[in-house]
């Protein structure tokens, strides 16, 4: 009887015993490569303060609501123009900053002054950039006291009404 030895290298199953350690292998380096192209910027560093802040958050939203505000935004070609409704509780402010967050892209957020026209509405120059796409709006005092913050998708020729 005469038994045939062939070398280990033409034999299936060492390849697949390689193929089952070097493919994962090979995944992990291409997820890698790919996670440090494309960081994650919605994580927040130091989330225990983030998370204590909020509190604060809704004391400025409601303190929004118990002056009855609500803002009529209107972007045109290169301004946005705001007109601030409040009641008589509300003081009287010569200032807003509107913040423009985009939803997935960090990179993009901006913050605008806004100042008072002799018509009481507010005015802002526009950035010279692409603003398409959906962002959260926020308008606040210079002096952050309340805020009123809404979802919106732009460009939108209509009038966008924010409220608390």
């Amino acid at each position: 009887m005469q038994s045939s030895t062939s070398p280990w290298y033409k034999e299936p199953w060492p390849w697949v015993l390689i193929a089952i350690i070097l493919i994962p292998m090979l995944v992990a380096a291409v997820r890698l490569s790919i996670y440090n192209d494309y960081k994650v910027e919605m994580v927040v560093d130091d989330y225990y303060k983030k998370g204590k802040s909020i509190n604060q958050e809704f004391a400025r939203e409601k303190l929004a609501k118990t002056y009855n505000l609500s803002a009529l935004v209107n972007f045109t070609e290169h301004n946005i123009v705001l007109d601030l409704n409040h009641n008589e509780q509300a003081p009287e402010i010569a200032s807003l900053i509107i913040s423009f967050y985009h939803s997935t892209q960090g990179f993009k957020d901006f913050n605008l002054m806004a100042t008072a026209r002799a018509d009481g509405k507010f005015t802002a120059v526009l950035p010279e950039k692409d603003l398409s796409g959906k962002w959260q709006l926020t308008l606040e005092p210079h002096d952050k006291r309340w805020k009123i913050q809404k979802n919106i998708h732009l460009p939108d020729a209509n009038q966008i009404i924010i409220t608390p």
